[in-house]
């Protein structure tokens, strides 16, 4: 029987279910997207093979797992950003702007955005759904009245200018659109 290293059982399968969710995770972002099979996981986060089919069932298990952990994280994040920006609207908007951006262009977001597109039914599962509600509910509550819609519009153009990272003069540039795009929405 191999020895656990935690004091529990349970607690030494949940430490390995997050060893093989960050050994994916840091497959993903090494690969720029590429999903890595579930062999290539256990032999990063150093398990048999058999073993990681203990905490995912396929690369699309794997993928939905990653999506909700991941998007809980970034709402957090978002959350933190949102709240520690001054109490007005503009403000808390254009602080949930450059979360996202941050997310996307120093964050694993964008990897696992690229990574996830390979499995979009991925993107219908009901937990990932939920977590993604989350983009919306942080904005919602500092600014109730922007609809879904227009905040699924802004991420679109988050998603966007993150794409122009390398390109500092366009990328400021971009910032500064999307905060006027933003403060629109606040103040409509």
């Amino acid at each position: 029987m191999p020895k656990i290293t935690e004091s529990t059982v349970a607690e030494h399968r949940a430490m390995q279910h997050r060893a093989v969710l960050d050994a994916a995770q840091h497959l993903i972002i090494a690969g720029a997207g590429k999903v890595p099979t579930l062999a290539e996981v256990a032999s990063e986060v150093g398990l048999a093979r058999s073993s990681v089919y203990r905490y995912a069932s396929s690369q699309h298990d794997l993928m939905v797992q990653l999506l909700v952990h991941a998007t809980e994280t970034w709402n957090e994040q978002l959350a933190a950003a949102v709240e520690s920006a001054p109490p007005e609207a503009e403000a808390r908007i254009c602080a949930y702007v450059d979360a996202m951006l941050d997310l996307f262009i120093h964050g694993s977001h964008g990897a696992l955005m690229t990574a996830a597109h390979q499995f979009p039914e991925a993107f219908a599962n009901e937990e990932v759904q939920a977590a993604h509600a989350g983009f919306e509910d942080i904005v919602k509550s500092f600014c109730p009245g922007v609809s879904p819609t227009d905040i699924a519009l802004l991420n679109a153009a988050i998603t966007r200018a993150s794409e122009m990272a390398d390109q500092p003069t366009e990328l400021a540039h971009a910032t500064a659109t999307l905060h006027e795009m933003a403060k629109a929405l606040v103040a409509a």
